[in-house]
């Protein structure tokens, strides 16, 4: 062995043995560990909502356990065109409640014969509203239609197996000072010649629903209106009653023809 062959030996060997020191410790190839992954920020929008979350099952945590019990129903029928199945116009409401209701407008309602006509109190089918410009009278047979109707939605419901509601009743006989007052209100539908004035005709609002206890199950107005419809088609067709849905009133508009 020459001498350059010797200083290549002595050049190599610290690289050689270093190598194998290392294949000795990292027991072959060395891999690079993954960092440890970070965990998200949490931001402002992600705090509040949690304490949104948070408030919101507390509220609704009735039994503690963290789960809110409330069940909204839904009616799964056919939504009914209410314009157009329920379009008796007023003049053919007030043409109707001439004929078979009181023969005399009450000028005041100290001139109403509360003697002759039925008072409409609370039922358990029904609730009379605050009633600012009319009077809980009617007519004997009118009486009884809003009372069949009221009692038809209520066993419509627990036929079907739904949370029980009343009907509220927005308006009923009106005088002639009534009539006055509701114009002086600036609605547009207070009219002279109103059907209201026989004591045949009231209104049940679409808009609102009465229940004396609140239940884990529920429903929303419009889903009860499909119900309440169903039950004034029908005794619309067996000629019972005209209907006119009041848009703007959030009303269905009735009028009893016996």
């Amino acid at each position: 062995m020459n001498k350059r062959q010797k200083a290549l030996i002595v050049l190599l060997t610290p690289f050689v043995l270093g190598f194998l020191l290392g294949l000795l410790v990292g027991g072959g190839c060395s891999k690079k560990e993954r960092p440890p992954k970070k965990e998200k920020t949490a931001t402002v929008a992600d705090s509040l909502a949690r304490e949104n979350a948070a408030e919101e099952e507390g509220e609704d945590d009735v039994d503690g356990t963290g789960e809110s019990t409330a069940k909204e129903i839904i009616y799964y029928t056919k939504l009914m065109s209410y314009g157009q199945v329920f379009n008796d116009i007023n003049e053919v409401h007030l043409e109707k409640a001439r004929a078979v209701g009181l023969r005399k407008v009450p000028e005041k309602r100290d001139d109403i014969d509360t003697q002759r006509l039925v008072r409409i109190d609370d039922s358990d089918y029904l609730v009379i509203d605050n009633l600012r410009y009319s009077v809980p009278y009617l007519t004997k047979n009118a009486a009884a239609e809003l009372n069949r109707i009221a009692v038809a939605f209520h066993d419509s419901l627990t036929r079907k197996q739904f949370p029980v509601y009343q009907l509220v009743c927005s308006s009923i006989l009106r005088t002639e000072e009534d009539v006055a007052n509701l114009r002086k209100s600036g609605n547009p539908n207070a009219s002279d010649n109103s059907a209201h004035c026989y004591g045949t005709t009231f209104d049940i609002t679409y808009t609102r629903y009465w229940r004396d206890e609140e239940t884990d199950e529920f429903m929303q107005p419009y889903e009860l209106t499909k119900v309440l419809a169903e039950v004034l088609r029908d005794e619309k067709a067996a000629g019972r009653i005209l209907v006119k849905y009041e848009r703007k009133e959030h009303c269905f508009h009735i009028t009893s023809t016996k």
